[in-house]
């Protein structure tokens, strides 16, 4: 059975999923072919055509359409998004696919379980909302998941980490800057503003008013309330005139307070979080536990839940969030017709590949001055060990929002003054972290008790020993947020690392994603140019060819 999962046209993160005989074959964002971040509005016409195209089929072999949204006030949405899907020109004529709707937060349990790999698990979806559910705790079996407890919008852990967000003075999708920065300061350890118990937890806030369906501001707005009677007057964004660009930029100051808020926090999801699993490991019997929806991008929550002594094993899907709800719609109705695929998922290299005739042509379309290396790992190792900072172009896009060694920003992590100039690179605030890429061998040497490794999704601690060797890549609380190169990474990248230990160089860099402030990953290879040439970026790996930059 094929069956092509939908996610977007309801506001953000469009995106296409194709599931074949029960295994993810592809997960494409529309934000990559846009190039605007999060796709607000937006329908997945582009990652539609990418996952039928690649997998070489039309929309008539497709047996079942799955979105990931069942509320009957959006009933009309969804199926507008369908309807004017379908009339895109390129689908012009096209039969639809028989229809089937997946509730919001089981589409994300089921993309976390599924792809794990586990057959028993503990499943946890943690999000904003979606189908007025903010939490799920189910039970994983056999590829089938029992919904066990749900927590309503009003409970919302998401809502409650973009009320903290938008108090700081950060905006929506930047709630990791707010995990950064709690690093920085001290919690207020005896604010809880939800109440834990055996009957799970509870926030407070009242219910959502059922004539007002797009209630989740009206929660927001409640915990900026909250929050400012607990720890004072809100302090938004400044705002300067950048001559350089001719745009308002915004500018958040990370001062003493805002370091102890975000503390503070952090602090209050991590102990709900950790409540919500031991719940959730009570009531199933299994310390086996997986971790979808949004929060679970909050990689230092997961670390904390990995070394709490609560769990055994730990998965998060690599695309947790509301664009992975496409994979898990798709992922929900393949087993339920009893098509899976047992293995875990090796890799989150699942979007698009350019192959090396189109990168050479593009190239010189462009009119760019590049080489073709006989062994494009070895060329870059030798610029890395330069002191050298290489834009890295390979293979399949990744899904979700972590470079994983696909669409990457490379430098060695053996100076301060590399993290410093990476983040200036990117634009990026000089207080936020940046994270290495390893193998499994460097592990050894420099983590301490890592959770889940592969898709760069969980904090853990430096050890003492080493942080000085590699402060590029430890945070100011001498944590990392690793990606160990285990057996489903990318070839490629490991011979990089191995291409390093030939040069007298740690297998480990500094790996940020390949795109400049304010844009998603690059996509294509136009993309990567323009990122090139648009930044203090050194060279670019792309292919097998190395471009340079000309000397001045």
């Amino acid at each position: 059975m094929i069956v092509l999962g939908l996610a977007g046209g309801l506001g953000h993160d469009a995106s296409a999923a194709l599931v074949i005989d029960g295994k993810l074959a592809s997960l494409a964002e529309e934000e990559r072919f846009t190039r605007v971040r999060h796709a607000p509005g937006q329908l997945p016409v582009e990652s539609v055509a990418y996952c039928l195209a690649t997998a070489g089929i039309t929309i008539a072999d497709v047996d079942v359409l799955a979105t990931s949204w069942i509320n009957a006030d959006r009933d009309d949405v969804q199926r507008d998004m369908r309807d004017n899907l379908f009339q895109h020109p390129y689908f012009a004529g096209s039969p639809q696919p028989p229809w089937e709707r997946v509730r919001h937060p089981l589409a994300h349990a089921t993309a976390s379980y599924v792809t794990s790999g586990f057959e028993d698990a503990a499943i946890i979806s943690v999000d904003g909302v979606g189908d007025s559910i903010s939490t799920m705790v189910g039970h994983g079996r056999a590829g089938r998941v029992e919904v066990k407890r749900e927590y309503r919008i009003n409970d919302s852990l998401g809502l409650f980490y973009l009320g903290l967000t938008n108090f700081l003075g950060f905006r929506f999708g930047q709630e990791g800057k707010v995990m950064g920065l709690a690093s920085y300061g001290s919690p207020d350890r005896s604010w809880m503003p939800f109440t834990l118990d055996d009957e799970g937890y509870r926030s407070g806030v009242g219910p959502p008013d059922p004539d007002r369906p797009n209630f989740g501001p009206p929660i927001i707005r409640e915990w900026k309330r909250r929050l400012a009677d607990h720890f004072g007057p809100a302090r938004p964004a400044s705002f300067t005139f950048s001559p350089r660009t001719a745009r308002l930029s915004p500018f958040v100051e990370p001062d003493p307070w805002r370091q102890h808020v975000a503390a503070t926090g952090q602090h209050v999801l991590e102990r709900v979080l950790l409540h919500i699993v031991a719940d959730a490991i009570r009531e199933t019997g299994c310390r086996t536990v997986v971790i979808g929806g949004g929060v679970g991008y909050n990689c230092t929550a997961n670390g904390a839940i990995w070394r709490s002594g609560l769990v055994d094993r730990l998965a998060v899907f690599p695309a947790s969030g509301d664009a992975g709800t496409s994979a898990g719609a798709a992922l929900t109705v393949a087993a339920e017709a009893g098509e899976r695929d047992v293995r875990p998922l090796a890799t989150a290299a699942l979007g698009p590949e350019f192959d090396h005739d189109v990168v050479r042509s593009t190239l010189r379309a462009t009119g760019v001055a590049f080489r073709e290396e006989d062994d494009i790992a070895a060329a870059v190792a030798d610029l890395l060990v330069d002191g050298k900072v290489v834009a890295w172009f390979q293979g399949c896009a990744e899904a979700g929002p972590r470079a994983l060694g696909q669409r990457s920003i490379l430098a060695s992590p053996l100076t301060r003054a590399m993290h410093e100039r990476v983040n200036a690179i990117k634009s990026r605030e000089q207080w936020r972290p940046l994270a290495p890429s390893l193998s499994i061998g460097a592990a050894g040497t420099y983590l301490e008790n890592p959770g889940p490794i592969q898709f760069m999704l969980s904090a853990c601690q430096v050890k003492d020993a080493a942080r000085d060797q590699v402060p590029a890549v430890v945070h100011v609380d001498g944590s990392c947020r690793p990606q160990v190169l285990d057996d489903g990474a990318s070839p490629l990248y490991r011979r990089l690392m191995g291409s390093l230990a030939d040069r007298g160089h740690p297998e480990i860099v500094l790996n940020t994603s390949f795109n400049l402030a304010n844009e998603p990953i690059v996509h294509s290879p136009v993309d990567a140019l323009r990122s090139f040439y648009g930044s203090g970026l050194d060279a670019l790996a792309i292919g097998p060819a190395l471009v340079h930059k000309s000397p001045r």
